[in-house]
């Protein structure tokens, strides 16, 4: 998860500040606009990951628990 520096606009609603990049779009997310999910490695082993709602739900960038194709 990368932190906004600066003013940056949300790229999702375009009223907010962003304060992370998606890591899956890398698209500047507002605190109203970010998703979080934990990606767990092992014991004891996590990394938070922030999404936007479209990276979180695909399975090909999300694959811990995004959707899966039908």
């Amino acid at each position: 998860m990368i932190v906004v520096e600066g003013t940056v606009p949300c790229a999702i609603c375009k009223t907010g500040t962003a304060v992370v990049y998606c890591d899956g779009c890398e698209k500047p997310l507002c605190e109203d606009c970010r998703v979080f999910d934990i990606w767990c490695y092992g014991c004891s082993h996590g990394d938070t990951k922030a999404f936007c709602r479209t990276c979180k739900a695909d399975i090909n960038i999300n694959p811990w628990s995004g959707d899966v194709p039908e």
